[in-house]
């Protein structure tokens, strides 16, 4: 069973290249943790970036604390200035993609993520601190 998550329609997004916008994050994931205290995803973006060595990116969320997750903050297992400056810009928009996949699945009709704390906009999520300490 193909599970879908779509984001609200109240994220505004700028307009992505054709290459971020077709790239499927539910067909490249290497692992998913996620629940509405936080946790971690990984995808395999090595069909967008071949010259790349381990070309993984994800995203992770820290638990604040108080029933508070904090911001998403994307991440990736290599350097972004291996990168040629096109490359770059569908390096950002990607991140910025699966850190909004991650709050996604974080904030679905899941009644087993839902609670008080996690109903918070992606643009307020985002304006938490990433870490408690």
């Amino acid at each position: 069973m193909k599970i879908v998550y779509l984001l609200p329609e109240r994220i505004k997004t700028k307009p992505m290249k054709k290459e971020a916008k077709q790239f499927n994050i539910d067909e490249h994931i290497i692992s998913c943790d996620i629940s509405y205290r936080g946790g971690t995803l990984k995808v395999d973006v090595s069909e967008l970036f071949p010259n790349i060595d381990d070309a993984v990116m994800g995203a992770y969320q820290n638990y604040l604390g108080g029933g508070l997750a904090g911001s998403i903050v994307g991440a990736s297992m290599f350097m972004p200035d291996e990168l040629n400056e096109a490359e770059r810009m569908l390096f950002d928009e990607i991140k910025e993609k699966i850190k909004k996949y991650f709050y996604a699945v974080a904030n679905s009709e899941d009644e087993e993520m839902k609670d008080e704390f996690n109903t918070l906009s992606y643009i307020k999520q985002q304006a938490m601190p990433a870490s408690a300490y």
